[in-house]
């Protein structure tokens, strides 16, 4: 609605016109507040909860691998790890959350040490006593985080969920969470490998780009359609 404007006429009479529209009040904004950097401790809960492994499951499928003479394949390790953290984080709680926070952050990264992929993490062992080094903006301490590894060893045969087909490659994965390319072949034509289907593979090789990684290997046999 536009503004008013009353203009009087020669007989004495008002007569109102509209001269232009009021410009309408911009509403107020509701501002969110942004806050640097990422809390741990919200980061690590739903970082967690991406895991397909529990440290405790991982032991029992070791125990249950040796059974089937496939001990090998998964092992427990405990891995030394030296941590350096800032002094607003030298309380024990913000301690054992950062320290936590980077052990969890090893699942599904490729370990050269090993030769093989996190699984999953346990507790995080406290090696040393902090200390502070010389004048740094820091104080240190030495930790052991206990793991489970995967090992793939050349020859062994996995069982793989289909997740992506495409001309002349299938990407599945192994155990719930590492990446396996298969390239197509007569069989799986003959097969009609698709989908969700649960396949057995013959691992060949590992590549591996700084941490991260992904297995290669050939087609056997369908398990599941």
């Amino acid at each position: 609605m536009g503004r008013k404007k009353f203009i009087e006429n020669e007989d004495g009479t008002n007569k109102v016109i509209e001269t232009e529209e009021v410009p309408k009040k911009k509403e107020d904004k509701e501002y969110r507040l942004r806050y640097l950097g990422q809390n741990i401790k919200a980061g690590k809960k739903s970082f967690k909860d991406q895991f397909f492994m529990s440290y405790e499951d991982g032991l029992k499928l070791i125990k249950k691998l040796r059974g089937k003479g496939k001990g090998g394949q998964l092992v427990q390790k405990k891995m030394p790890r030296h941590v350096s953290l800032p002094y607003h984080m030298s309380g024990k709680s913000a301690m054992d959350e950062s320290i936590n926070w980077i052990a969890q952050n090893t699942v599904g990264k490729y370990r050269n040490e090993y030769k093989g992929i996190v699984v999953a993490v346990g507790n995080v062992e406290t090696v040393s006593a902090p200390r502070v080094i010389a004048d740094q903006y820091a104080f240190h301490t030495d930790v052991a985080i206990n793991q489970i590894v995967f090992i793939p060893k050349v020859g062994d045969k996995y069982e793989a969920n289909v997740k992506y087909v495409q001309e002349g490659l299938i990407v599945g994965v192994v155990m719930g969470m590492i990446t396996i390319h298969v390239k197509l072949n007569d069989k799986t034509s003959e097969d009609q490998v698709g989908i969700d289907d649960k396949i057995l593979v013959k691992y060949s090789n590992v590549r591996v780009k700084n941490s991260l990684c992904h297995l290669t290997g050939a087609y056997v046999k369908m398990i599941e359609k």
